[in-house]
Parts: structure tokens; sequence; C-alpha cells
């Protein structure tokens, strides 16, 4: 895992932290078995980022059960962007979001995953951890159509 850890760092430093106007990268790969999660979690570690189990940190996904049939992408970007503005770290990863994309449709995610791929200018850097997508599915959508915004384990399975 050292030679995966020091390839994300150094792609999401580029991506997330270097980058001046869109810094929203992507760790995806399937649902079991590609690490993503404890990917996410060592590079929060390593590099002081800070990191947001979205279902099981309490105060995020919990709070919607009531609303959750209404929920909107739009309303999902507001909210990334003001945890941005809110995080204190250079980085925020945000992890195990797929509990709500999967309450979207496929236009639905697709809408949501072009809105945040091209968020502007966010305070902090943001890493988004997600089995819903693939490098295939998120090229188009992310600036200049650049891969390094994008790092997909589905290669990578051990």
């Amino acid at each position: 895992m050292s030679d995966l850890l020091h390839r994300a760092t150094e792609q999401f430093l580029a991506c997330c932290v270097r980058a001046p106007r869109y810094r929203v990268a992507w760790l995806v790969g399937p649902a079991q078995r590609s690490s993503k999660s404890l990917l996410a979690q060592e590079l929060c570690t390593r590099n002081n980022w800070a990191y947001l189990d979205y279902t099981l940190t309490p105060g995020y996904f919990d709070r919607l059960a009531p609303v959750v049939d209404r929920y909107q992408p739009h309303e999902l970007v507001a909210e990334i962007r003001r945890w941005c503005a809110e995080c204190a770290h250079p980085v925020l990863v945000l992890d195990e979001l797929d509990a709500l994309l999967a309450t979207w449709d496929r236009a639905q995610r697709h809408v949501w995953a072009g809105q945040t791929a091209r968020l502007q200018f966010l305070a902090c850097g943001l890493v988004i951890v997600s089995h819903f997508f693939d490098q295939g599915t998120l090229m188009p959508l992310l600036p200049d159509r650049d891969p390094r915004y994008c790092l997909d384990l589905s290669g990578d399975l051990g």
C-alpha cells in the first residue's frame, strides 16, 4: 500500500492543494475490496487532512432521514461548499457518501458529480470517495477532462 499511498498523496496534492481554481479530486473503485476507505484514512493521517465519514459521523446523513426522499443534488453541493469553508485542514476527504447517492437515480448522481467536479475556489481541497463512479464516467465532468483529478482503484485490487 505504501506505493499507492505515495502516488495518491502526490496526485491529490497536485489537484487539491496546488491547483488554484478546481480543487476537487475523486477516489473511486468497486464497492468491495478496493480499500478506498482505508487509503482515504491513511492519506488523512499521513498528511493532516480532515476525514469525514458522512454515514457514521453524527449530524450528517442521520439528519436527512426525514427528508432524504426530497434531498436534491444542488443541496448537497451547497453543503459541501459550507463544509470546505469550515474546514481547518488543507484537504477534506469525504467518504461514505454513497449511502446518500444510493437514494438518487443515475441522472441525479450525474448532475451532482458534474456540479461537484467543477466547484471553484474552495477554501480547502476536496477528495470524494465513491464506488458509484469510475474514471470513464467522471472524465467528461472533470476540469479539462484531466485524469489527474481521479484516482481509480479498479485495477489495484488486492
